[in-house]
């Protein structure tokens, strides 16, 4: 089964079969977290609405994480 990860420090989202953890390749080894993407939703989005999705996702992310602190 495909699974959709985004990292938290950049927004970038990596899919990948069989690995549970997955580092940013992007920000130097970064933990990247699961998204609540399943894959085949992932796979219907054009470009933008990646982009859209990952600025929204760190947002909420973001806002989660100043929130508990």
């Amino acid at each position: 089964m495909m699974k959709v990860f985004i990292c938290p420090e950049c927004g970038s989202i990596t899919t990948v079969s069989r690995r549970k953890e997955i580092f940013c390749h992007k920000c130097g080894g970064v933990k990247m977290v699961p998204s609540k993407l399943s894959f085949s939703q992932y796979s219907e989005m054009d470009e933008q609405q990646r982009k859209d999705y990952s600025e929204s996702w760190m947002y909420i992310w973001n806002r989660t994480k100043s929130e508990n602190s």
